[in-house]
């Protein structure tokens, strides 16, 4: 990773990279206890790839809401994590969200897709809840909506952790979506 400095750098210059996110353990100690020089700017940036991953891109909405979590106390390694993401989005930038309809009303059903991981933030030892929406029949996928939530509570157990996502997922998800339709 480049040493920050607030001049800009060209698309040219970002490296390929093959997934939106990194992994806690990447980091030392000094990552998380170092100011990031991107803290000020933040908050602007990650609002407009928020617009786009709210958009067409739920592939980087569990980065995304890493970062946005972090955006009062923004450290080096959060400097880290969105040079990652836009250099993820800038060579993944052809990449979109598609749906198609091809059945009538009556053959179509509303499915609700819901996974956690387990302890995934080193700093809370909290969990992330992920919701997928997506409006589906014989010749029908048309996702509707994405969340990427961290869990509320610290969990004993991977078991958990899934009770808590589907909780999740069934009240801010599954009901209001069942009364819509």
């Amino acid at each position: 990773y480049p040493t920050w400095t607030r001049t800009s750098m060209t698309c040219d210059e970002l490296p390929y990279v093959g997934a939106p996110g990194i992994e806690d353990t990447a980091f030392s100690d000094a990552d998380y206890d170092n100011e990031g020089v991107l803290g000020p700017d933040a908050a602007s940036i990650l609002i407009k790839i928020l617009y786009l991953a709210r958009c067409c891109r739920f592939d980087i909405l569990h980065p995304l809401c890493m970062l946005a979590r972090e955006i009062t106390k923004w450290n080096t390694a959060c400097d880290k994590r969105l040079f990652r993401l836009i250099s993820y989005t800038h060579y993944t930038r052809t990449h979109c969200l598609h749906g198609w309809i091809g059945d009538p009303a009556d053959k179509l059903a509303i499915m609700i897709f819901t996974d956690a991981s387990f302890a995934d933030c080193v700093q809370s030892s909290k969990s992330t809840t992920g919701i997928f929406a997506a409006l589906v029949g014989p010749n029908t996928f048309f996702p509707l909506n994405a969340i990427c939530k961290k869990q509320t509570v610290v969990l004993h157990s991977s078991t958990e952790s899934e009770i808590v996502a589907l909780d999740t997922c069934l009240r801010v998800e599954g009901l209001p979506l069942i009364s819509c339709w």
